[in-house]
């Protein structure tokens, strides 16, 4: 029997002031928090964001999962941590799970959840939305994501010519992100495309790393860091 709630709180790109109030009131009364690792003991941006919150005293369980393309591999480490948790659950009233941007925004909380259902499917859960990156991003460059009649398209890299074709054709706003694997490639899509004009790079967004650029193109051929992102405005 799972005595407790599972939480899920998204904190926001990573700065400590983006959390929500319901959020941080969470930190304040968990009783046990965890986060998620993409190798054992790296530092955590979304607990270094979370920590001044936390309730004093609080511990820290690390969940592991690796950044991996197999999905064998990422069932088993989703299946692990939703164990782990269940097992949490069953010992304390409020075990908080944290990640940057949003929980179901691109997030292996989403991974995460649906695991755990599966296994304890009457679990009580609550969600806590968070800042996204790209809304953090857009704030940064003081630019509006999307106006009047405007659609918006968030997408993922890598994206093919084709995709990006028609994503041009219907939207006014493109976000890219997970950029840095494919970066040269996406700008040489942009050029194909002649977007050349209003696109900007925004990389640890909320971060003491944050950077951002309005011509990327000039970064053709460097290392961009995983955390990085596309906006991308079509002009009428």
């Amino acid at each position: 029997m799972l005595r407790g709630t599972f939480y899920g709180l998204g904190v926001g790109p990573g700065e400590s002031g983006l959390l929500t109030t319901k959020a941080a009131q969470i930190l304040g009364r968990t009783d046990i928090l965890c986060v998620p690792s993409s190798a054992a003991g790296r530092e955590s941006r979304a607990l270094s964001a979370a920590e001044p919150y936390l309730k004093a005293g609080a511990p820290v369980v690390e969940l592991l999962f690796p950044m991996s393309k197999e999905n064998s591999v990422l069932e088993a480490h989703w299946l692990a941590a939703a164990e782990k948790v269940a097992e949490l659950l069953v010992k304390y009233d409020a075990v908080t799970f944290v990640t940057i941007g949003d929980p179901l925004t691109y997030s292996t909380f989403s991974y995460l959840l649906a695991t755990l259902r599966r296994l304890h499917p009457a679990v009580n859960v609550e969600i806590v939305p968070g800042v996204t990156s790209f809304h953090a991003a857009a704030a940064l460059l003081q630019i509006p994501l999307i106006e009047g009649e405007e659609r918006l398209a968030v997408v993922s890299a890598p994206v093919t010519a084709e995709e990006l074709a028609e994503l041009a054709r219907y939207f006014a706003t493109i976000v890219i992100l997970k950029v840095s694997a494919a970066f040269d490639h996406t700008l040489d899509l942009l050029r194909e495309q002649g977007i050349t004009q209003d696109v900007y790079l925004v990389s640890h967004c909320g971060s003491r790393e944050e950077f951002y650029t309005k011509n990327p193109f000039e970064l053709y051929g460097q290392p961009v860091d995983y955390l990085s992102l596309l906006i991308v405005k079509r002009r009428a």
